[in-house]
């Protein structure tokens, strides 16, 4: 075996519970328990030794000492004090084992997350004077996971119901609230939250439409004029963008209480992507899809919304126009995926302005969801903490 291959077998034995190492612990404590030597009884014992002594001594006053007639006559007290010392310690490491697992399951999704998303770069300006404590304390509560959900409160033994009181059919978790609760979606909070990310992206287009009909202006009145004796100054390479200059570009958008149709004469179709850009004169039609997902589920969700416009897409270059679909998520706690920052490069913007549409749109997906949290609490009778200022 060459040592590539005993690292591989090395890695794979230390990565699992060690059952040797607890035995050797179960019988360490033993030793030092039950031994009548001076000198064992005297070495230092674990930290969670007296926690374990309480639990045998609550297990002899309670469950055993309620034994009566015959039951348990014939049988070695000792004995069985230290079966049930054992089976403490290997339920107090199974515990610790199944909390090392459940944070290595969430590194990992964090890992998978850092593979399309855009880390949110926040400043302290902008948590000194853009965020309220109780949204700051939101965010983070929302990043580690700790947010008091039905399920967490079980946990933490605040708790006995892990089902959903808002829907009953799906364990309470904070991604079942903030993006898959039945109840939720049928009353439009998500949809309201999507539409307040989305007329921040519609201002980003709004914007490169602009700038691209002030560039026919720009290019009908302007004239280069050079001294004698002089060369011409070439001008700034302008950043590229999907829209060309042109002065018919249209923008529709489709929300929770508007939605549009798309003109016949480009495309006879019922579909409705949330944003719609066309020009009749370049031949040239623009759409962007956006979901505002649980972060670990952007590639799937991404997927989905680029398969449903496929026709759409179809049919648009069948009728003699070029077609850019960009389907866009921002995640339910803040988090931007790179397809939100390519359109934005696409559309042409600096970098400043694409620095603060990112901002925007992850506070406001941020701040919907937070008010799609504290909604829940209204509902909740469980004595916990509220947050009710959001800003």
């Amino acid at each position: 075996m060459d040592r590539k291959e005993a690292g591989g077998c090395s890695t794979r034995h230390r990565s699992q519970p060690s059952g040797l190492y607890k035995h050797l612990r179960v019988s360490k404590r033993h030793i030092l328990g039950k031994s009548h030597d001076d000198v064992v009884t005297s070495l230092p014992k674990d930290n969670d030794a007296p926690e374990l002594e309480s639990q045998l001594q609550f297990h002899k006053q309670f469950m055993i000492g309620a034994q009566n007639n015959r039951v348990g006559l014939g049988s070695s007290r000792k004995v069985q004090d230290t079966d049930i010392l054992k089976s403490f310690i290997r339920q107090d490491e199974n515990d610790k084992y199944k909390i090392h697992a459940m944070s290595l399951e969430m590194q990992n999704d964090w890992l998978d997350i850092g593979d399309f998303c855009i880390p949110l770069a926040l400043k302290w300006r902008t948590l000194i004077h853009d965020w309220s404590p109780a949204l700051l304390k939101f965010y983070l509560n929302a990043f580690q996971m700790t947010l008091p959900d039905q399920s967490n409160l079980v946990r933490w033994g605040k708790g006995t119901e892990k089902t959903c009181y808002i829907c009953g059919k799906a364990v309470g978790t904070a991604k079942h609230l903030l993006v898959g609760c039945r109840v939720l979606l049928d009353s439009g909070q998500y949809s309201r939250r999507h539409d307040r990310v989305l007329e921040i992206i519609r201002e980003a287009v709004s914007l490169s439409v602009a700038r691209a009909q002030r560039e026919i202006t720009t290019n009908e009145r302007s004239i280069g004029f050079v001294r004698e004796g002089t060369r011409a100054i070439k001008s700034k390479v302008k950043p590229y963008s999907i829209l060309k200059a042109a002065s018919d570009w249209t923008i529709m958008m489709d929300t929770y209480e508007k939605q549009y149709k798309i003109p016949e004469d480009i495309c006879a179709s019922a579909s409705r992507p949330d944003i719609f850009l066309y020009s009749r004169i370049l031949k040239r039609v623009v759409m962007i899809e956006l979901t505002v997902p649980w972060e670990t589920n952007i590639p799937k969700d991404h997927a989905i919304k680029v398969n449903k416009y496929y026709e759409l897409t179809n049919e648009l270059t069948r009728n003699r126009f070029v077609v850019d679909l960009y389907a866009v998520e921002v995640g339910a706690r803040g988090i931007t995926a790179k397809s939100l920052y390519n359109l934005l490069k696409d559309l042409g913007l600096s970098r400043t302005n694409i620095n603060s549409f990112l901002e925007r749109t992850s506070k406001a997906a941020l701040v919907g969801s937070f008010q799609i949290w504290l909604g829940r609490e209204r509902n909740l009778d469980s004595g916990g903490e509220r947050i009710t200022r959001v800003r």
